[in-house]
């Protein structure tokens, strides 16, 4: 009589039911693809950035985009507005 370890079990011991039905089984393993809407290459379409060309796939997926011109233009009026009250205006 031969011994099994546990992942050596013989096949004649598993259930049928054990097995997924073969319509509910995604026997496909790679995953799916789309182009890429900028460079055109073939990526996931999970993915949220182009491995590529390195831009986002969609306006949604992107970091907002930061205003620098606001940030300096708001400093200089905090600024201007300091100096104002230190002078006296």
């Amino acid at each position: 009589m031969p011994t099994y370890h546990d992942e050596d079990e013989p096949e004649d011991d598993i259930d049928e039911s054990e097995y997924p039905d073969d319509e509910e089984a995604d026997w496909n393993l790679d995953p799916a693809t789309e182009a890429c809407p900028h460079c055109g290459k073939e990526i996931s379409e999970d993915a949220q950035r182009c491995p590529h060309c390195g831009q986002y796939i969609s306006k949604e997926d992107a970091p907002p985009k930061r205003r620098g011109w606001i940030v300096a233009v708001v400093v200089v009026l905090i600024v201007l507005t300091l100096l104002g009250l230190l002078i006296g205006w």
